[in-house]
């Protein structure tokens, strides 16, 4: 393939089939002979085609890079993009303004990013909570995750919320549609929690989000769903204590049953929540889990009564 080189700085190029691009009349000659798609033209005006289709294609190809160019070389606030997220209708959009939002953001003094990082989370978090379509709520979602976990957020007890509220605005239905975007938010949840983990984590445990901002999830535990239910033990299970009543009416019941369901995965997963419940029931299950017949039981009960010994 043989590149043809776009303006300076753009990191583009149009590939052309060797051989079988656009030459200069008056720079190529070519015999005729019969059978094959070549000849010669005296023109100095015009261009030699050897395969109009594979010419046609290239134009198109070229014309999609200059307006892809052009958008970038086009200068545009950061006051402006975020108009513009405002307004956007698709996902992919919602992506590329967010890029071009980022890229500006990256150019600015450090004291200068965080007022219009906020305003961009800002209006991310009214497209997952006021958008009409669920692939742009769940896109605007997946950014607000993304910049918790890479530590960009001041307050990520914020997206927290937004991501919770999120939840319970998409209850389960009949509609596997709405099922899925539900535990999507779940899912979100949990994954925000690993920038609090060691070993490089990005926020202190001192600005994780108080239980209160996790009471309105409990009540999803009273539904007969495995897949929320295991989503719901994975966010507990990241909380430091469980002892609110708020939580502990909905999550108790299921944990116990947990600890004696003949899955040992469930037996396995809920150790850790029960060493987080100061409750007599939920520390004789955990004692129960230790002498479970399953290896990886016992271990995981282990360690969360050690988890118990320490606090």
């Amino acid at each position: 393939m043989e590149r043809v080189s776009l303006p300076a700085g753009s990191g583009a190029f149009i590939p052309f089939p060797k051989g079988q691009g656009v030459f200069p009349r008056r720079l190529y000659k070519a015999n005729i002979h019969s059978g094959d798609n070549s000849y010669m033209s005296h023109s100095s005006d015009s261009f030699l085609i050897e395969h109009p289709n594979r010419l046609t294609a290239s134009m198109h190809a070229i014309t999609r890079v200059f307006r892809k160019l052009s958008s970038y070389l086009d200068p545009v606030s950061i006051s402006e993009l975020l108009l513009k997220l405002e307004e956007v209708t698709t996902p992919v959009h919602l992506t590329r303004t967010v890029n071009r939002a980022q890229n500006l953001l990256w150019k600015l003094p450090t004291k200068e990013q965080g007022a219009f990082r906020q305003n961009l989370v800002n209006v991310l978090g009214k497209h997952v909570l006021q958008g009409a379509q669920e692939e742009m709520r769940l896109e605007a979602a997946g950014w607000l995750r993304l910049f918790v976990q890479a530590g960009q957020v001041a307050q990520p007890a914020d997206i927290f919320v937004t991501l919770v509220t999120a939840a319970m605005h998409a209850p389960l239905s009949d509609h596997t549609s709405e099922l899925n975007e539900q535990q999507g938010y779940l899912k979100m949840v949990f994954e925000c929690f690993w920038p609090f983990r060691h070993p490089y984590p990005a926020y202190t445990w001192q600005v994780l989000p108080t239980n209160e901002v996790f009471y309105p999830l409990a009540p999803l535990f009273d539904q007969a769903d495995y897949a929320t239910q295991d989503a719901l033990i994975g966010i507990y299970g990241e909380l430091p204590t469980l002892d609110d009543a708020e939580i502990l009416e909905h999550l108790l019941p299921v944990a116990l049953q947990w600890s004696r369901h003949a899955d040992p995965e469930r037996r396995r997963r809920v150790a850790n929540i029960l060493a987080h419940i100061n409750q007599e029931s939920a520390q004789e299950a955990l004692c129960c889990l230790q002498s479970d017949p399953d290896p990886d039981v016992r271990e995981s009960a282990k360690s969360a009564a050690g988890y118990v010994r320490k606090a």
